[in-house]
């Protein structure tokens, strides 16, 4: 095996094990090259491997990120905080994602289905309500990721960005105890088993279930 291809084996370890975090910044090259031994050359050969797999991405000025590069929301419409709220929110991914789950059954990838497990694992064993956000968020987008449908992905991230957003953080800080987060686990994985046994229409039930007990344990006392 080439040094390229043993640093390209690394990576992909590293990644899939959850040592970098979907959308989080690598370390700049010349650190990455130290850590796995390797030159820079053969480093920049491995990543140009890994971004032609969709397993990273970069932007030029700012660094090289791992998972697929995020659709742009702007390029769909802009979403300001002060134009829209969570109630809003959950009401339009309770219409998009439902749906997302269904062509996910259909669509998703044995690499998919990997990945989901691992953000499910990874948001069973979050010690804060800011790690389950993070990896909810990731468990949620690579479904949409899996549906294999470019203008519902742009549609989801640029809905899912409000979760960016101040008021959201405030709100489930407030709501997300640890027993909802615990009801959440169950109902996620759930899902992804529907999803691998692609069961549609199971699919698209806990999906639609789970988002109203998300939409319920946040809104019903705030909105």
């Amino acid at each position: 095996m080439s040094s390229k291809e043993l640093a390209v084996s690394e990576l992909h370890r590293l990644i899939r094990n959850g040592h970098y975090a979907p959308q989080s910044q690598l370390p700049s090259e010349r650190s990455l090259a130290e850590q796995l031994q390797i030159s820079r050359s053969t480093l920049r050969k491995a990543l140009a491997t890994l971004e032609s797999e969709g397993e990273l991405w970069r932007h030029v000025g700012r660094g090289t990120f791992v998972g697929k590069c995020p659709a742009v929301e702007s390029e769909v419409f802009p979403l300001p905080a002060d134009l829209t709220n969570p109630s809003e929110v959950m009401e339009v991914r309770l219409i998009l994602e439902p749906e997302i789950a269904v062509l996910a059954a259909h669509r998703a990838t044995k690499t998919d289905i990997t990945f989901m497990r691992q953000c499910l694992v990874k948001g069973d064993a979050a010690r804060d309500t800011a790690t389950f956000e993070m990896w909810d968020g990731a468990l949620h987008r690579v479904i949409a990721e899996a549906a294999r449908n470019t203008l519902l992905l742009a549609l989801f991230q640029a809905v899912n960005a409000v979760r960016g957003h101040a008021i959201w953080g405030e709100l489930k800080e407030a709501t997300l105890t640890k027993q909802r987060r615990k009801r959440y686990v169950v109902q996620h994985y759930n899902m992804v088993n529907a999803i691998e046994r692609r069961d549609a229409v199971d699919s698209q039930r806990l999906t639609r279930e789970h988002l109203k007990a998300v939409r319920d344990d946040m809104l019903n006392k705030h909105y």
